[in-house]
């Protein structure tokens, strides 16, 4: 039963309807024709408060509404950008604000470290958070780390400030990408990396003997692979990295025994590790390789 309460002055009882609906997606709320909703992206990039979206031809018209739908579905994301994609040797994405704040500058948090990113001048995927921490666990006390396609510092920094490395040398062709690189290593006061601007062949060529070497590069890598083996010592490590079908990574491995023979080294063991799915028939593969002078 129900009693009724009498506090002193007149009451009046009405039924209201939900007062708030909870936004599960960003398609709740963007206004697209029905027909083409099922080409909306089911999932993009968040680096830092920036949305990085890939949007099908047939939805560019309606860009705008999905920029705007996207920041209102979750409002500590600033800005939303259109990703057309990487281009040039520098790998710097093809960009374009599709809503929210004028930038493309933001701070991404991972691993408990800040990163100061700006999409416009250098290459950042968050996708890799999980690959860089597992290769920062492989890193042992007393080594010499180089990473020549260090980009703002991902690798690099978290190798120095989670494990006990002699020196890890972070370097980059692209000047801007290095001027983000020498701020975040002053911001993580990562004071074990060492930074340097250029060509990845001549800074490894520069810096041996190392212990471990990060070629972090998926579509050409390979092309560095024999300086990297010819840059380790008498015994270490490499990860190199391929955009592959399954049905190619036996012949990435052979080839990847033939260039270290080429470079004087032997291939002791080659590690298949596939990082994330790229496309529906590919992926993002990382290869561990142990090199000696056997």
């Amino acid at each position: 039963t129900q009693e009724r309460l009498e506090i002193g002055f007149p009451v009046e009882e009405r039924e209201f309807n939900e007062g708030f609906v909870p936004i599960r997606s960003y398609k709740d709320v963007v206004a697209v024709p029905e027909a083409l909703r099922r080409s909306l992206p089911t999932a993009f990039d968040v680096i830092g408060d920036i949305a990085v979206i890939k949007i099908p031809e047939e939805l560019r018209p309606y860009r705008d509404d999905i920029g705007r739908a996207i920041l209102r579905w979750n409002t500590k994301i600033r800005v939303a950008v259109e990703d057309r994609g990487v281009r040039g040797d520098r790998r710097i994405r093809s960009i374009e604000i599709i809503a929210g704040e004028r930038r493309t500058a933001t701070v991404h948090a991972e691993h408990g470290l800040r990163y100061r990113v700006d999409l416009a001048d250098a290459y950042f995927s968050p996708r890799l958070a999980s690959e860089r921490k597992r290769i920062a666990d492989l890193v042992h006390a007393g080594e010499v780390v180089a990473d020549p396609f260090a980009g703002v510092g991902p690798y690099a920094i978290l190798i120095a400030m989670r494990r006990r490395p002699e020196v890890v040398h972070a370097s980059d062709a692209n000047p801007e990408a290095v001027a983000l690189l020498r701020a975040n290593v002053a911001a993580n006061h990562a004071s074990l990396v060492a930074t340097h601007e250029g060509d990845a062949r001549d800074v490894l060529r520069q810096i041996a003997p190392v212990d471990r070497v990060i070629l972090d590069l998926p579509h050409t890598a390979f092309d560095f692979l024999e300086d990297a083996f010819r840059a380790i010592h008498d015994r270490g490590e490499v990860h190199v990295y391929r955009i592959l079908e399954r049905a190619e990574e036996g012949e990435a491995v052979e080839r990847i025994r033939k260039i270290a023979r080429r470079s004087g080294h032997r291939a002791k063991d080659v590690r298949v590790h596939r990082v994330r799915a790229y496309s529906p028939t590919q992926h993002h593969v990382g290869f561990d390789v142990t090199v000696d002078r056997g």
